[in-house]
């Protein structure tokens, strides 16, 4: 099962880190995520919001294995797809996200 989940999100993998640096707002109401480059690495960034309605920021080293990007949340692999055409990326838990 988790196989399929994988392979769902995988919009396209062979595009650049550079190509997606941005803020990028959830169409499934998840948090706003924002790429960008520090150095020769990438992070993502998102604000969650605590049960008492306080931000907590996070922040994920992207990172790449077998020519798949992902980062770790939680101890678990959220791959990151990229659809040049939709200008939208998918993050494998939170779906779809658009280029705010």
């Amino acid at each position: 099962m988790e196989k399929k989940e994988e392979n769902n999100t995988e919009i396209n993998q062979s595009f650049k880190l550079s190509a997606i640096v941005g803020i990028w707002e959830s169409l499934n109401l998840h948090p706003t995520v924002m790429i960008y480059p520090s150095k020769k690495k990438y992070f993502l960034s998102m604000l969650h919001l605590s049960d008492n309605g306080q931000a907590k920021p996070a922040v994920y080293e992207i990172q790449k294995e077998d020519s798949r990007y992902f980062i770790v949340e939680a101890f678990k692999r959220l791959y990151i797809g990229y659809d040049a055409v939709k200008d939208s990326i998918s993050l494998s838990y939170y779906g779809e996200y658009l280029r705010n």
